[in-house]
């Protein structure tokens, strides 16, 4: 599931910023991005917070047409929620095949 190793050297602010990077999901993930500039730390969950809220919009979308779509879209809001407050709390949040997909593609 997520992964949940400390993370060392990362100050407050920068954990108060990637949590909030998942509140909204890709919307907040978009800003936090936008505020950024070069810390890899929050591009990495920003990142990751757009790429899964695209994927689970899709899927709800799609959900949406057995009826199931809500019920898709709030299960991702919560797991979005816990990974908010594992990056608050000072733990590391990997979302399984979208992190691989985010540190291969977009941090270098």
């Amino acid at each position: 599931m997520a992964e949940q190793a400390a993370v060392a050297g990362i100050t407050d602010d920068e954990k108060l910023k990637g949590a909030i990077a998942y509140i909204l999901s890709w919307l907040t993930g978009i800003i936090v991005l936008l505020i950024a500039g070069d810390n890899k730390f929050l591009k990495f969950h920003a990142w990751q917070s757009i790429i899964f809220g695209i994927v689970i919009t899709i899927i709800s979308f799609i959900g949406s047409f057995i009826c199931i779509g809500p019920i898709i879209a709030f299960i991702g809001w919560l797991y979005t929620l816990y990974g908010a407050y594992l990056i608050y709390t000072g733990k590391d949040f990997n979302i399984p095949i979208v992190a691989d997909f985010v540190k291969n593609t977009f941090i270098k």
